[in-house]
C-alpha cells in the first residue's frame, strides 16, 4: 500500500508526503493537532466515531510493519551488495606497475642528468647483454658502439625538456650489430632524469627470419626424404652388379675398380641411412646444456690444428633443459666442425652460452631461452648462400655434402628449438636456441 493509499481508507487521513515511510507516519500519529485535542482524537483522523478510528489505526500499524520489513530487506541487500562489490574489486585489482614494466618487450632505461643508468627493465637487460646490477651507475655510452648519436639524443631531451626520437640507429650492442629506434623523454617531477626507450628493429627482422627458417626446415625434410629414397633404391642394384662383375674379372688389378664401386655404394648407402634415421622421437631427459658443449669440446679438440684456439665463454647460471642429449650433441658437433673447417689452420673458435628472457622463438614467446653459440673467425658465409644455407646439398666447400646444417636444424627443431646465424667477414656465429625447463613453482 502506497502512502497515498492511506487517504483512500478515510478521506480525513492526512497524506504523509515525501518526508517518508515509517518515520513520517509515526510523526503524524504522535503529534496531535490543536483541533484534535479539542475533539479528543488523533491528528489526521477525520472520522467522528471510534470504530472508524480503530480501523485507521490498524491500517497504519500494518503499514508500519510492511515498511519496516521492506527497509530491513533493502538494508540487507545493500550490505551484501557492498561486500560483494568490494570483493569483486579486490579480485580485479590492477597488476603491479613493476610487473608491467618487466613484462614490456620494449627496452626501458632510466637515466640521471649525467646520463648514467639508474634502472632498467628485463627487455633492456636482454638488449644490452648485462644484468641490472652490472648496468646501474654506468654511463649509457658504455653499452653502444659508436655512442655519439644516442648520447646526442639524450642531451637534446635534457636541454629542451621535450620528447626526442631517432629511427634506425646503427650500433653494436654487446656482441652484435643492430638497428634501434630510440626515444628519450624527461620524467615529470624528476629534475634531469630521462626515460630512454629502445626498440630493437633488428629483432623484428630476426623473427621474420626465424619464420622463414621454420618453413625452410619443413621443405628440407621433404626434399631429404624423397632424395634419400631415390638414391638408396638403385644403390643395391649397383653394388650387386659390381660384385658379379668382380667375379668375372681375370686379375686383381681389374677387380680393384669394382672394389671402389662397392665401397662408394656402401658409403652412399650409409649416408642415406644416416639421413633417414637422423633424429627420430627425442628421448627427453633433464641436464645442463654445458654437458653438451663440453662433450663436443673434447671431440673437436682432437681435430684442431695447433694454430686454432678454443675459447669458452659460459654463463654459470644456466638452468636445466629437458631435451634429447644425443641429438643436441650431434647438432652442436656439426656446428663446431663447420666453424673449424671455416677457420682453417689458424684462427679462433668460441663456445658461448647465454640465457635470454622473454624471447620469441618460432612465433612463440618464452620466459627463458637457452643459447649455445659457436663463433669462428673464418671468412664468413657468402652472400649468395645466406638465404639457402639450411637447404640440403647447399655448401660453400668443394668437399662438403651440404647436409650438416640441414640435419642439425632438424635435430634442434625436434627438441623445440631453432638454429640461426649472423655472419660478417672474420666473425660468423651460429646460435642454437632452446626453451629452458621452468620449475613448476615459478610458472605464472
Amino acid at each position: 500500500m502506497a502512502h497515498s493509499d492511506l487517504h483512500a481508507v478515510d478521506r480525513g487521513w492526512r497524506r504523509v508526503g515525501p518526508c517518508g515511510g515509517l518515520l513520517g507516519i509515526q510523526h503524524v500519529l504522535a503529534q496531535p493537532t490543536k483541533d484534535g485535542l479539542a475533539q479528543g482524537r488523533v491528528s489526521g483522523c477525520g472520522s467522528r466515531d471510534q470504530t472508524r478510528k480503530d480501523t485507521v489505526k490498524r491500517t497504519v500499524r500494518r503499514r508500519i510493519e510492511s515498511v519496516t520489513t521492506q527497509k530491513a530487506v533493502t538494508t540487507e541487500r545493500a550490505s551484501s551488495g557492498s561486500a560483494g562489490g568490494s570483493q569483486s574489486v579486490g579480485t580485479r585489482r590492477a597488476p603491479d606497475s613493476d610487473r608491467i614494466l618487466q613484462g614490456l618487450t620494449t627496452a626501458v632505461v632510466v637515466l640521471d642528468s649525467a646520463l648514467k643508468v639508474l634502472d632498467l627493465n628485463t627487455a633492456a637487460e636482454n638488449l644490452l647483454g648485462v644484468s641490472r646490477r652490472q648496468a646501474v651507475d654506468r654511463p649509457i655510452r658504455d653499452f653502444f658502439t659508436p655512442p655519439d648519436e644516442l648520447v646526442a639524443l639524450c642531451r637534446r631531451a635534457v636541454e629542451t625538456g621535450l620528447t626526442c626520437g631517432v629511427r634506425e640507429v646503427a650500433a653494436r650492442v654487446g656482441e652484435r650489430e643492430t638497428l634501434l629506434d630510440c626515444r628519450a623523454a624527461p620524467l615529470e617531477g624528476r629534475d634531469g632524469r630521462l626515460l630512454l626507450e629502445l626498440f630493437d628493429t633488428e629483432r623484428d627482422r630476426q623473427i621474420r627470419r626465424e619464420a622463414e627458417l621454420v618453413a625452410q626446415r619443413r621443405v628440407s625434410q621433404r626434399i631429404i626424404k624423397q632424395l634419400a629414397h631415390e638414391v638408396k633404391n638403385p644403390l643395391g642394384g649397383l653394388r650387386g652388379a659390381a660384385q658379379l662383375l668382380a667375379r668375372q674379372l681375370p686379375n686383381a688389378e681389374l677387380q680393384e675398380y669394382t672394389r671402389v664401386i662397392i665401397e662408394e655404394a656402401d658409403r652412399l648407402a650409409s649416408l642415406v641411412d644416416g639421413i633417414l634415421q637422423a633424429g627420430g622421437q627425442p628421448k627427453t631427459e633433464d641436464f645442463n646444456l654445458h654437458e653438451v658443449t663440453e662433450h663436443v669440446a673434447k671431440l673437436i679438440t682432437a681435430e684442431m690444428s695447433e694454430g686454432v684456439e678454443l675459447t669458452r665463454d659460459y654463463d654459470p647460471s644456466l638452468p636445466l633443459i629437458a631435451a634429447d642429449r644425443d641429438q643436441l650433441i650431434q647438432a652442436f658437433l656439426n656446428l663446431a666442425k663447420n666453424g673449424l673447417q671455416a677457420i682453417g689452420a689458424r684462427g679462433q673458435l668460441v663456445f658461448r652460452t647465454r640465457v635470454l628472457n622473454n624471447y620469441t622463438l618460432g612465433g612463440e614467446k618464452h620466459r627463458v631461452i637457452l643459447c649455445a653459440e659457436v663463433e669462428d673467425s673464418g671468412p664468413g658465409i657468402p652472400d649468395e648462400l645466406r638465404e639457402t644455407i639450411f637447404y640440403p646439398l647447399v655448401t660453400g666447400r668443394p668437399t662438403g655434402t651440404g647436409l650438416g646444417l640441414t640435419i642439425s636444424q632438424d635435430l634442434v627443431s625436434r627438441n623445440g628449438g631453432l638454429i640461426e646465424f649472423t655472419s660478417l667477414p672474420g666473425t660468423t656465429i651460429f646460435r642454437m636456441l632452446l626453451p629452458a625447463m621452468i620449475p613448476v613453482g615459478s610458472r605464472p
